[in-house]
């Protein structure tokens, strides 16, 4: 259901927009397009694992470029695997001095802020509410599932912006498959208080391993939260195994970069001219 698109040098990912989304700009981006070099090409977003300030500045400004809007629009967080949910709504939140905060959410109802996700094979989920005009991103690693970060996600729509779940729409992007992210036994025990474990959890050959599949994981929590299944979209595509197009911590033991996934809410025609 995802469309592989091109804007210039930048290949993306982009989800099916509900009816009536013309609100909205966003993408999963592939780490194609960019001027990193090495074990970073081309499109890395991340200082984190050595990579060169100055060519992940210039991938930033060739997003923002691509889309048409200044890479001061960026709202970037310190992802630190929790399930913090940071909620913008009100302008300019951050000086653009200040450090990224550390949460794993963000959500918000302003016009002109991208949020932003910073992925190599956690789940990068898009969450709107068309009817609210809400947005959301959502970082997933399997901490932060185990946390129930996109549960925790949904009852902010929910609780600060008055959104009935039924409105709501879930965009999971690439990330690792059941097919590549074993696990150990700790893992598993760690979300033994999930009620449908079984459902994401498969038996690897090593009796004290498993296979875990992540968008499932999160897919369920939506699910329980009531949103409706036909809201639910995935990419359905494996970070780990497709390495012309994404960075993957796993398949390269750490030495990677990471690709941007973000979404923006952008004023419509209608209200420009109101």
């Amino acid at each position: 259901m995802f469309r592989i698109a091109q804007r210039g040098p930048l290949k993306y990912l982009e989800s099916p927009d509900p009816d009536g989304c013309d609100f909205l700009i966003h993408a999963f981006c592939t780490r194609q397009g960019g001027v990193s070099k090495g074990h970073f090409a081309s499109l890395n977003v991340s200082t984190r694992e050595g990579d060169d300030a100055d060519k992940v500045h210039q991938n930033f400004e060739r997003i923002a470029s691509a889309f048409g809007f200044t890479a001061k629009q960026f709202r970037l967080v310190n992802q630190v695997h929790q399930d913090g949910i940071w909620v913008i709504d009100r302008p300019d939140p951050l000086s653009g001095d200040d450090p990224p905060p550390a949460f794993d959410a963000l959500v918000t109802n302003q016009t002109g802020t991208a949020l932003c996700i910073k992925t190599a094979d956690c789940v990068p989920i898009f969450l709107v509410d068309p009817v609210r005009r809400i947005i959301g991103a959502v970082h997933a690693g399997w901490k932060g599932t185990a946390l129930k970060i996109a549960e925790k996600t949904t009852d902010t729509f929910i609780r600060c912006f008055e959104s009935d779940p039924r409105d709501i729409f879930a965009f999971l992007g690439p990330a690792i498959g059941p097919c590549c992210y074993e696990v150990d036994e700790h893992v598993f025990k760690t979300m033994a208080d999930h009620p449908q474990q079984r459902s994401f959890f498969y038996q690897a050959r090593n009796r004290e391993r498993w296979m875990l599949d992540l968008p499932l994981a999160n897919k369920l929590q939506f699910l329980n939260k009531g949103i409706l299944p036909e809201h639910i979209l995935s990419a359905d595509l494996c970070t780990s195994c497709r390495e012309d197009l994404f960075f993957s911590h796993r398949r390269e033991a750490g030495q990677t970069g990471r690709q941007l996934n973000f979404i923006m809410l952008c004023k419509t025609t209608t209200e420009d001219i109101s």
